[in-house]
């Protein structure tokens, strides 16, 4: 079996009916709350930019598609939601020379040349979810050749069903609290940028959750690299009582190392989370080798998919280090599945925040939680999904 064509996609809306950043709509998580509502981000120092995160945003979230296809009919398909027409034009103009002509099975000799090749311009960002939208595609083709579930290509279940928590708006925490998750992660409204007002509102806002949602589930913080030591220090002081598990990336990418490892020693209870924004695995070696962090969250489709994944689990296992992916795809919970400490997963919502609802339009037969767990059809083979083909729009370099 050999590749003969590889055809890129950009998307034409979100789920709320984002058309991109192009048309400044961050198509971002599809443009549901997420983009659209007070969350503290890199950019909350500057007012102008600090109400709704789809105000900066640029197309380097919004979303793309990539089918691999051979010349034994059978393609492999991915949806990532970063990168968009960028990661296309790099896909397009440098990374189709190592895949037209080549066995779709030789994963890593793959990776490894996209890898390669791009050292001199990438090491993160844009190239890496270009890399992971190939190795995605890759793993479904040679897992629907074998006519297997990816899990199965990766080793086989460790699991029969994955527990998740859900990320959901701090508004819509009733909304799911009897629903079998086994917690849930807000995004922090205020970050550094509004000083001991936003730890007071914070420490209010954490006290309501804890609250609400009774002693039996897990509440998560995602300060999405807005905090610095002294915010994250101040509130996890005035919060240990409230039994948080942990603060999600409050710094910034790039310190992970040497300010995570003193701030991790600053939580007393609280667990630090690391690894969303970092892209590379010589990044995360350096986190996980200093022990700078709690628990590792590579984004499987931002930095690099499936195969540096799990180069980044086998970093983290002599550790004992929990791997939980972060964000919420049909790709995490694959790995998920077959990976012996990713104990649990992360569900997303989307839209309002209110129900229940595939991560991705752009996605059909996406598998949702049932009281709270994911489980994977064993009958389908691949990822199990296929791309809604009324929400691709061809990409031309």
């Amino acid at each position: 079996m050999k590749i003969t064509g590889i055809k890129l996609y950009t998307i034409s809306s979100g789920d709320t009916g984002a058309r991109g950043a192009s048309m400044g709509e961050s198509q971002y998580w599809g443009g549901g709350w997420q983009a659209q509502t007070l969350i503290a981000n890199p950019m909350s120092v500057y007012p102008e930019y600090s109400k709704v995160r789809s105000s900066w945003m640029g197309p380097g979230q919004d979303p793309f598609a990539i089918e691999i296809e051979t010349d034994k009919g059978i393609t492999g398909q991915c949806v990532n939601y970063g990168g968009g027409a960028f990661a296309c034009a790099v896909i397009e103009n440098h990374f189709k020379r190592f895949l037209i002509g080549q066995d779709p099975f030789n994963i890593e000799m793959i990776w490894d040349q996209m890898n390669r090749s791009t050292l001199p311009y990438g090491l993160g960002g844009i190239t890496n979810m270009a890399m992971a939208g190939v190795d995605l595609a890759l793993y479904d083709l040679v897992s629907k050749y074998l006519n297997i579930p990816v899990y199965k290509f990766l080793g086989g279940k460790t699991k029969n069903s994955i527990p998740c928590y859900a990320t959901i708006h701090p508004d819509n925490a009733s909304y799911w609290k009897n629903r079998g998750f086994m917690g849930v992660k807000i995004a922090a409204p205020w970050g550094a940028e509004s000083g001991l007002d936003g730890v007071k509102k914070m420490e209010k806002l954490i006290a309501n959750l804890r609250s609400d949602l009774g002693d039996n589930m897990e509440i998560m913080i995602d300060c999405y690299l807005s905090w610095d030591i002294e915010f994250t220090t101040r509130l996890a002081q005035r919060v240990q009582d409230y039994d948080v598990k942990w603060f999600e990336d409050p710094l910034q990418n790039g310190w992970a190392t040497k300010q995570n490892a003193f701030l991790r020693d600053q939580l007393g209870a609280i667990q630090l989370a690391t690894g969303n924004l970092e892209y590379h695995y010589k990044a995360f070696h350096d986190i996980i080798s200093n022990e700078a962090t709690d628990i590792i969250q590579p984004e499987i489709q931002w930095a690099g998919g499936i195969t540096a994944v799990r180069r980044i689990a086998a970093m983290a296992k002599p550790y004992d280090m929990q791997v939980i992916p972060h964000g919420a795809s049909v790709y995490n919970y694959h790995f998920v599945m077959s990976n012996t400490n990713s104990a649990y997963a992360e569900f997303l919502t989307t839209g309002e925040g209110k129900e229940l609802h595939p991560i991705f339009d752009t996605i059909i037969g996406e598998p949702l939680p049932v009281n709270g767990h994911i489980t994977l059809d064993e009958t389908k083979p691949g990822f199990g999904v296929e791309l809604n083909r009324e929400k691709l729009i061809p990409y031309n370099d």
